[in-house]
């Protein structure tokens, strides 16, 4: 029985990209990769992780007599990553580790009559965090106790950077090969913070092609113009790859509703010239990209 180290399991619908709108059970696993401290700080001007917000709050340290008992108490921070709590060590006192059983009791205590199919599809969107990063051994065995109870549509949101691990692709074309599997696949431009040459790895989508019933698309955050011609440079180098995107979408940057209101119309309009989709990122409007939403 394998166990998962994961931040939340929430019920909620999709903000962004292909599926938005569409009620969904979203897991989010801990562990990273990237930080992407560059998010909401002017280029060339950024100041050091250790001095985000979500460092130097007080509360976060877990010996500080008001310290956060949960990951839903945190507050959303304006600059860096919006969900740093899912791979910062300051924040591992409040992740969980289960067992996958324990975690699929956590899901279906979230479903409409505990089940996937009740109506219409619900979905499995599996985030974080980087959910490609060492819980690779642990996906079969989730979704197939989703498959159980209806399972047919699972999202990875991924940084597109870690390689599909064979076993996990054998699983996905021999006994899940009925699911319908979605690449949702975030690469980091420079205004993350990240370097190019770390977040530009077009073999691993090349893998990800290779899943036989599944979707694959880019979902870039963007903030301004400048920002389409490194969009250009990714799908180029995907595309000279062999890389088959089915889509490429487009997000304004911004962890506040604020944030989003001062960008996202330049970035609709900048779409509507490069050809690329606009997406929105639906959670902000609604719930303001709180945690557990």
């Amino acid at each position: 029985m394998g166990k998962l180290r994961y931040s939340e399991v929430f019920y909620s619908v999709q903000g962004e990209g292909r599926f938005v709108g569409v009620p969904s059970v979203f897991l989010r696993v801990f562990g990273c990769n990237f930080e992407c401290a560059g998010f909401g700080q002017e280029r060339g001007n950024l100041i050091s992780t250790d001095k985000m917000p979500y460092f130097v709050d007080p509360k976060a340290d877990k010996n500080h007599p008001e310290a956060y008992k949960s990951i839903e108490e945190l507050p959303v921070t304006p600059i860096g990553c919006d969900s740093s709590a899912s791979w910062a060590m300051k924040y591992k006192h409040l992740q969980l580790t289960e067992t996958i059983e324990q975690v699929q009791q956590r899901i279906i205590d979230l479903l409409p009559n505990g089940k996937y199919n009740e109506k219409e599809d619900i979905h499995l969107v599996i985030t974080g965090g980087e959910p490609l990063l060492g819980w690779q051994r642990v996906w079969p065995e989730l979704l197939e106790l989703g498959r159980s109870i209806g399972l047919k549509n699972v999202t990875f949101e991924t940084n597109g950077t870690q390689s599909l691990q064979d076993q996990f692709i054998e699983y996905l074309n021999g006994e899940g090969s009925d699911l319908h599997i979605t690449w949702s696949t975030s690469p980091k431009l420079s205004i993350s913070g990240e370097e190019q040459f770390d977040a530009l790895v077009p073999e691993v989508l090349v893998d990800m092609n290779k899943v036989i019933n599944s979707h694959l698309y880019n979902k870039f955050v963007v903030r301004d113009i400048d920002c389409f011609s490194e969009v250009d440079t990714f799908v180029n180098a995907y595309k000279e790859a062999g890389v088959k995107l089915d889509a490429v979408y487009c997000m304004p940057e911004g962890a506040t509703f604020e944030q989003q209101t001062l960008t996202a119309k330049g970035v609709a309009e900048a779409c509507m010239k490069t050809g690329y989709k606009f997406s929105p990122r639906l959670h902000i409007d609604l719930f303001g990209n709180a945690w557990g939403t």
